[in-house]
């Protein structure tokens, strides 16, 4: 006899996690199957960035997490002589999505937090040391065999799937969804290390990569005493989980010697830049490392998979729940591939930068570099390097189509209701409007077509009227005008906004901003009266 839930997501990773608690926070029914009996207790990741933290946001995890972050120090590249030749660093504030740009996060830790929300929401199954053995199509929705340590198995049914079982995915395999390989691939030991208090001091502040064709290295300040290097291996050096700690001290003799610190984690690993072909085989998703493998050198490997998680979890929820038609869920694939591709291939740049061996090439590239600015370095800003989404649900050829909605301080007017805008207003579908830009009757249009889509219209009053004007929709003023001068910037006075916050359309009119709204809403499914389907 089989079990039926809405959506199966295989793999509790990051991105499984994620997925299955946003999932689950639109009331979806959802099943969560991950081979291993627990949590893995090292750490991998290291780096993540704003993006990760609004999604997270949206979870209410914000003051559970903190405790287990810490701000990303800059980044500097040191060439083949010790001299700076690049420079990386956030922008500073204030910050486009309220929180700092970029983080470092003890993985463990941040996954418990992770794993013990989702095992408190209603409606979710989680099943540790359960292997899904089969997954394939069947009667409209699909069905898995999972089988667990003794040897039983068990039989489930959903609409949908979601392979979130990392690099090797089994299931990407018994799919035939081959790789694309984007041209990278370099062996690298990756050893992590808990610093003695008294010789954090001693150690670099900052994150360096060591752009030396000797052994190319990188060195990352972690939360707390954490201490992270990744050193490129050298031909004949072996490619293995297993460094006993004896090999791995001459490694680390430049920064530390034994007894300065614990050895936590040694693992090396092949540094690739892949991507399926494939996001979707019928009712089959793949997402996170199932579906790519990006290069650790701007910390986006982890992110990339929590951004599919936020991509398909209200799409899906849209076809489950409201109505949308399954082509909606094309999507998926349509915008996060190509943002993959590009922000893997600005990791694999900066990595070809640090892995130079040639030792006369190395040179080269220190002379080239600074030359390109004069011989100062200048500081280049992370998120500049990641490209916004393209293709898909956007509206194309609208400035600011496919980027990041901001997340200014806002206080609700006549309310008084003052913090971050995604906590104050809801992040579903929005738009936003100048207030001064929006007539009374195009109020109450944006209101009617916001209804089915559970939208909220957001007027923006720059400055503050005393007092408020009254009226359809939910008048705020930010604390710095960063919604006021994005907007500017692009020559809008309107923006329309994915429940992912990404920004469907942009338009200088009232009349503009509703023709984007429709076009979204006949994607979404939406239906007159705002009522969902039922399950």
């Amino acid at each position: 006899m089989s079990r039926h839930v809405d959506v199966l997501v295989v793999g509790l990773g990051p991105t499984g996690v994620t997925l299955a608690a946003l999932l689950a926070r639109s009331g979806l029914r959802v099943a969560v199957f991950d081979r291993l009996p627990d949590l893995y207790p090292l750490p991998r990741a290291i780096g993540l960035d704003h993006e990760a933290l609004r999604i997270w946001q949206s979870l209410g995890l914000s003051e559970a997490l903190m405790p287990h972050l810490a701000p990303y120090r800059p980044s500097e590249y040191r060439g083949a002589q010790g001299q700076l030749i690049k420079r990386l660093d956030m922008a500073p504030p204030p910050h486009r999505l309220g929180w700092a740009p970029n983080w470092v996060f003890d993985q463990p830790a941040v996954e418990r937090v992770l794993r013990a929300h989702l095992a408190a929401q209603a409606g979710v199954l989680v099943g540790l040391g359960q292997d899904v053995v089969a997954l394939q199509e069947q009667d409209g929705g699909v069905a898995a065999t999972v089988r667990d340590t003794d040897g039983g198995s068990s039989t489930w049914t959903a609409a949908y799937a979601v392979a979130c079982d990392g690099g090797a995915s089994p299931i990407r395999k018994r799919l035939g969804i081959a790789l694309d390989d984007l041209q990278f691939d370099e062996p690298w030991l990756v050893v992590d290390a808990r610093v003695r208090p008294d010789k954090l001091a001693e150690l670099p502040q900052t994150q360096v990569q060591y752009c030396e064709p000797e052994r190319p290295g990188t060195f990352v300040v972690g939360p707390g005493n954490h201490r992270r290097w990744e050193l490129m291996l050298l031909p004949g050096e072996p490619l293995h989980e297993h460094w006993p700690e004896d090999t791995l001290w001459p490694l680390l003799a430049r920064w530390i010697q034994p007894g300065d610190a614990e050895l936590w984690r040694a693992a090396a690993y092949r540094f690739h830049g892949l991507v399926a072909q494939r996001w979707r085989s019928g009712r089959i998703f793949l997402a996170g490392d199932a579906a790519h493998m990006t290069p650790p050198f701007m910390a986006q490997g982890m992110v990339q998979g929590l951004r599919d998680a936020s991509n398909l979890a209200w799409k899906l929820e849209r076809v489950l729940r409201h109505g949308a038609s399954d082509a909606l869920l094309d999507s998926y694939e349509a915008e996060r591939r190509p943002h993959v591709i590009g922000t893997t291939r600005a990791a694999i740049a900066l990595g070809r930068v640090i892995c130079e061996r040639d030792p006369a090439k190395a040179r080269e590239r220190d002379a080239r570099l600074l030359d390109e600015h004069g011989g100062t370095v200048p500081t280049t800003v992370r998120q500049s390097m990641l490209p916004d989404l393209c293709g898909g649900l956007f509206a194309i050829g609208s400035p600011g189509a496919g980027s990041l909605f901001p997340q200014p301080r806002v206080t609700t007017l006549p309310a008084g209701d003052t913090g971050w805008l995604d906590d104050v207003c809801g992040a579903g579908v929005r738009v936003l409007a100048c207030h001064d830009a929006l007539a009374p009757a195009d109020a109450v249009a944006a209101e009617a077509a916001l209804a089915p889509l559970q939208g909220r219209l957001l007027r923006l009053m720059s400055p503050p009227l005393d007092p408020p004007p009254t009226g359809p929709g939910l008048c705020i003023a930010e604390e710095q005008p960063l919604l006021a001068d994005w907007l500017r910037g692009l020559g809008a006075r309107f923006a329309v906004v994915r429940p992912d916050h990404q920004v469907h359309a942009t338009a200088d009119t009232a009349a503009g901003a509703l023709r984007h709204l429709a076009d979204l809403a006949a994607a979404m499914g939406a239906r007159s009266g705002g009522e969902p389907l039922k399950l």
